[in-house]
């Protein structure tokens, strides 16, 4: 019995494929289920909740030089959040019906992901599936030419979803 190394795992997305070699860390994110409280004369009584509370996932990776990863994440934020005009959102689910099935629109502004854990001799051992991604959060990317070393660029990007499921693989 091994212990879980941190170092091994990889992380896919359906929608930004160059992304997938580039991630430096991720997590698990936590999960809550609210509670209810019964009053008694005595001790309240704590009962469980009716919804699971998942906590947005954030993942840590490396800029490539032609910045193609950290563009489809900005493409794909600029799309939901359409900050030039109203077209930007049609035009980004149509891009996204290009070249895929084409189903609900809705539905084309997200996609799956999934975190697969790795075992000690690095064979997948685990996977996340995380349903209906969607990116809430971009980190900025800061040039410096004070630096002494060559520290490449890192980018950390923020998903919220709606729920992630654990399996042994």
């Amino acid at each position: 019995m091994n212990y879980l190394s941190p170092l091994g795992f990889r992380f896919l997305l359906d929608r930004t494929p160059t992304t997938e070699y580039f991630i430096q860390s991720a997590s698990i994110p936590s999960i809550t289920l609210g509670e209810y409280t019964q009053d008694t004369p005595f001790a309240n009584i704590p009962l469980p909740g009716s919804k699971l509370r998942f906590e947005p996932v954030d993942f840590s990776f490396r800029v490539d030089e032609d910045m193609k990863n950290y563009m489809e994440l900005y493409e794909w934020l600029s799309g939901l959040g359409f900050p030039e005009s109203f077209t930007q959102y049609s035009n980004f689910i149509n891009q996204k019906r290009a070249t895929s099935v084409a189903g609900d629109s809705a539905e084309d502004a997200y996609s799956d992901g999934s975190l697969i854990i790795m075992t000690s001799a690095q064979n997948p051992n685990v996977r996340l599936s995380f349903k209906s991604m969607i990116p809430i959060s971009l980190s900025a990317l800061t040039f410096d030419t004070r630096s002494s070393d060559v520290d490449y660029l890192e980018a950390q990007v923020t998903f919220a979803y709606t729920y992630y499921d654990i399996e042994k693989i």
